[in-house]
């Protein structure tokens, strides 16, 4: 049964009527249903058309200038948005979206949309502004930075693929229509449950030699911060699954744990690897990338403390460390890439869990003759069961490694940017829709 975009109105309500009931976290202000159902319709199919052969993505934010104004008085806030005021403002439809997206680069720029309502007549939108972010948030949720500033708390509208849109405030998801299914996001996935599990001999293999090339016994003496290792790795994890969205074509990618080698018959019985091949950096690189974040930190924080006196030595030290913290995070970036550049290969990226990878183009030759179908997780940790035959080629192999071999995770992403997770669980196959990877409202 296929969704469509007014079904998502009644999610949108009852997401902000949950915040509501939380005491630091406030909904977006919200319009009448049928401003939220126009703009939705709008999105909807905007997210069809191309220009000039291109089909770009955009955002769209219900955000006045009476609300930027409000946010420029904000002391805390000043300066913190940026906007190219628009001499005239512009009709909001289809046409007019397609026309602005190419300029409105949806990595920092939202279209800002007001409200004007006349009487006994329905209320018009209008395009008034492009709502420049920058860049830095879009960077901090692909962890190529340490911070960004999210967009203002109101409804917002995104789109980077056909038939693709998602629903979101302040960077927080409620829910997305995709290929005319709607998921919610599943963001705690990598956290905790299942998969958490999974990961986490690695993480905490992680863990181990890194205080092992410290010398100590925990990383954060203090422990202040002493799960950040195991925190980075789910971080690069992430980073590997949005640089493979980014590139809009999907992939597969297949983790297995780290005491399988290439010919294990666990494997070849289940996997036919047409590139077979061994690209194993990414392990050392975060063990190094943590040492030296621990060594940079423990000169850094004393000196803006000013606990310790200022010397040539210690601006050395420092300025060594720091330039080796960025040389490392580029890297990093540059490995997370390389892994996803593997998914445009036809076939399932094979990697384990200390991201070594073990071969690309990998054809999945196991069978599961009793697999019918799969368990489709929730926020809630609720499960409905969905026929496998409902799903595409590439999700029905994913589905049948995992059901084969229990100790596996597939991560699935979609040409419409959407990343989903599998793993057997018991006599189960679970599928996590929507991961959230690329999330926070992009």
């Amino acid at each position: 049964m296929n969704s469509y975009p007014s079904d998502l109105l009644p999610i949108i309500k009852s997401y902000c009527a949950s915040k509501n009931k939380k005491k630091h976290i406030q909904p977006p202000p919200l319009p009448d249903e049928a401003v939220i159902a126009n703009l939705l319709d709008i999105s909807y199919h905007a997210s069809f058309e191309t220009d000039e052969g291109r089909r770009p993505g955009f955002r769209l934010i219900l955000y006045s200038p009476s609300d930027f104004e409000k946010d420029k008085r904000k002391e805390d806030e000043e300066n913190r948005f940026r906007v190219i005021l628009l001499e005239k403002e512009r009709n909001l439809n289809v046409a007019e979206v397609i026309r602005l997206a190419p300029a409105a680069e949806l990595t920092r720029f939202l279209m800002c949309i007001k409200i004007e309502q006349n009487k006994n007549e329905p209320p018009s939108l209008f395009i008034w502004a492009l709502l420049d972010m920058g860049e830095n948030w879009w960077k901090f949720v692909h962890h190529e930075t340490s911070m960004g500033m999210p967009p203002p708390n109101f409804l917002t509208i995104s789109s980077t693929g056909p038939g693709e849109i998602s629903i979101s405030a302040q960077g927080d998801i409620f829910a997305s229509l995709q290929g005319g299914r709607i998921t919610l996001p599943t963001s705690n996935a990598l956290w905790e449950g299942p998969l958490s599990v999974f990961l986490s001999k690695a993480q905490e293999q992680l863990y181990k030699d890194i205080t092992i090339r410290l010398g100590e016994k925990k990383y954060d003496p203090d422990g202040h911060d002493d799960d950040y290792p195991m925190r980075f790795y789910s971080f690069f994890l992430e980073r590997i699954l949005f640089c493979t969205r980014l590139r809009n074509h999907g992939g597969t990618i297949i983790c297995v744990p780290d005491y399988l080698s290439i010919d294990d018959t666990r494997l070849t019985d289940r996997l036919n690897i047409k590139y077979p091949c061994i690209y194993d950096n990414a392990w050392e690189l975060l063990v190094s990338s943590l040492v030296n974040d621990r060594k940079y930190f423990d000169l850094h924080f004393p000196l803006w403390d000013a606990k310790i006196p200022f010397t040539q030595e210690l601006y050395q030290k420092i300025h060594l460390l720091g330039s080796e913290r960025d040389e490392l995070k580029e890297v990093m970036g540059d490995v997370a890439e390389t892994i996803a550049s593997l998914t445009s290969v036809d076939g399932a990226v094979l990697i384990n869990d200390h991201f070594k990878v073990l071969g690309f183009g990998a054809e999945v030759i196991a069978h599961s003759p009793s697999l019918s179908e799969v368990q489709l997780v929730s926020e809630d940790d609720k499960s409905v069961p969905l026929s496998v035959e409902s799903f595409g080629t590439r999700h029905r192999s994913a589905f049948r490694f995992c059901s084969s071999y229990e100790d596996s995770v597939a991560f699935v992403v979609s040409q419409d940017g959407g990343v989903k997770a599998v793993k057997r669980e018991g006599k189960n196959v679970l599928l996590w829709p929507n991961i959230n990877a690329g999330s926070m409202g992009i």
